[in-house]
C-alpha cells in the first residue's frame, strides 16, 4: 500500500467511516514488495499442480471417461470457489489454477458426452460459454474474472465463427467497452460492479486483440509478408465501418458539453483518423478503447490501447501492399489528426502548457 493509501485509510478512520477493526483490517490488506508477491504466486501454481497431480493419479485408474472427467472437474471448480472465499493472495492464484484445470475438464467432458448439432469446435466452445459464465457468478478474484471473462469472449468467437459475424461482435466489445466507461459512476457501486469492472477489461482488451487474431485467423498474412506478398488480405470493412461509427458517437457524447465549433473540429479530425486508418480497424478500435478508458480514469486499460496502437502501426506500415509514399502520406495524415486534438484539448484546457 502506498503512503497515499494509508493516509487515506487514517482519514477514513479519524472521520468515523471505519471502526477500529474496520481500520486494522483495510491496514491488514496491504500488500508487500512485488517480488514477494511474484514468489507467492508462483509458489501457489506449483503446490497447484502438484495437488492437482496427486488428485489426478488415482483417478486415472477409474479411466478416462467422460464421467470421471467431469466429476474431477467439478470437484476442482467447487475447490476453487472455496478457496476464493478466503481472499488471500497464495488461496487466489491456487484457485485461479484450480479453476482454470476444472472448467477445462468439464468442457471436454460435456463435448465427449452429448453430440449436438454443431462441429466439434463451436460444440466445445457452446459448453465453454456455459461452464465459464457459471464460474463467473461466485465470489473470485479480479484477476480470475478477467480470465474467465476472456475465455468466454473467445468462445463466443469461435461460435460466430470467422466471417461478418465476428466482426459484429468486434463492434460491439469497442460499443460495450465505451458505454461502461462513460456510465461508470452509475454502476461502480452497484454490488456486482466490481464483476461488471473486470468483464469492462476484458472486453477491451479482446477488443484490441480482435483484429489481428481475425487477421491471421482468415490468412497468414506474416507468413505471406516474409516472401514478399504483403498485404491487408482479407479485409475488415464492417469492422472498420462500425468502429468508426462507435467513434463518432463516443467522441459527440463526451464533447456534448462544448461549442459546435469544437464538436465539427473534432469530428473533422475523426474523420480523418477513419480514412487514414481504414485499412487498419485496429487502430479505430484502439483510439474508441483509449478515449473512453481515458475518460474513465482506468489506466489498464488505457496502457493496453496504447500498447496495441503501437503494434497496430507496426502492422499497418509493414503489411499494407501499396507503396511506401502512400504509407508515409497515411501516418503523415494521422499525426495531423493527433496534431489537431492536442490543439483541442489545449483549447479545453486554457492553462495547460504541455
Amino acid at each position: 500500500m502506498r503512503a497515499t493509501e494509508a493516509e487515506l485509510v487514517d482519514v477514513l478512520r479519524e472521520r468515523g467511516i471505519v471502526d477500529a477493526a474496520g481500520h486494522a483490517a483495510l491496514l491488514a490488506r496491504r500488500p508487500g514488495p512485488w517480488w514477494l508477491m511474484l514468489l507467492q504466486g508462483l509458489a501457489a501454481w506449483f503446490a497447484s499442480l502438484l495437488i492437482m497431480s496427486a488428485v489426478s493419479l488415482p483417478l486415472a485408474g477409474f479411466g478416462t471417461t467422460a464421467l470421471v472427467r467431469g466429476v474431477a472437474g467439478a470437484l476442482l471448480c467447487a475447490t476453487a470457489i472455496w478457496l476464493f472465499r478466503r481472499d488471500g493472495l497464495f488461496t487466489n492464484q491456487m484457485a485461479l489454477a484450480f479453476s482454470l484445470a476444472g472448467q477445462g475438464l468439464l468442457v471436454w467432458a460435456l463435448g465427449d458426452r452429448w453430440d449436438l448439432v454443431f462441429d466439434n469446435q463451436r460444440q466445445l466452445a457452446g459448453f465453454g460459454v456455459l461452464v465459464t459464465g457459471a464460474m463467473l457468478l461466485p465470489r473470485a478474484s479480479r484477476l480470475h474474472r478477467v480470465v474467465c471473462g476472456l475465455i468466454l469472449i473467445f468462445d463466443v468467437g469461435v461460435l460466430v465463427g470467422t466471417g461478418p459475424g465476428v466482426e459484429a461482435l468486434g463492434v460491439a466489445l469497442a460499443a460495450g467497452v465505451a458505454w461502461s466507461c462513460v456510465t461508470r459512476p452509475r454502476w461502480t457501486a452497484h454490488p456486482r460492479g466490481g464483476l461488471l469492472g473486470a468483464l469492462m477489461l476484458a472486453a477491451g482488451v479482446a477488443a484490441l486483440a480482435l483484429p489481428a487474431i481475425l487477421r491471421l485467423a482468415r490468412g497468414d498474412a506474416w507468413a505471406a509478408a516474409f516472401v514478399g506478398h504483403a498485404g491487408f488480405a482479407g479485409g475488415m470493412g464492417w469492422l472498420a465501418t462500425g468502429s468508426a461509427l462507435v467513434l463518432f458517437a463516443l467522441g459527440a457524447y463526451l464533447l456534448r458539453g462544448v461549442s459546435q465549433r469544437l464538436r465539427l473540429t473534432v469530428a473533422v479530425v475523426a474523420l480523418l483518423w477513419v480514412l487514414a486508418f481504414q485499412a487498419a480497424p485496429g487502430l479505430i478500435v484502439a483510439a474508441i478503447v483509449f478515449l473512453a478508458a481515458f475518460q474513465a480514469s482506468q489506466r489498464t486499460l488505457a496502457a493496453f490501447a496504447l500498447l496495441a496502437a503501437v503494434l497496430y502501426v507496426g502492422e499497418f506500415y509493414y503489411l499494407m501492399d501499396v507503396s511506401l509514399l502512400h504509407k508515409s502520406g497515411l501516418l503523415a495524415l494521422g499525426g495531423v489528426a493527433l496534431l489537431a486534438v492536442r490543439s483541442g484539448l489545449r483549447r479545453l484546457n486554457p492553462g495547460d502548457v504541455s
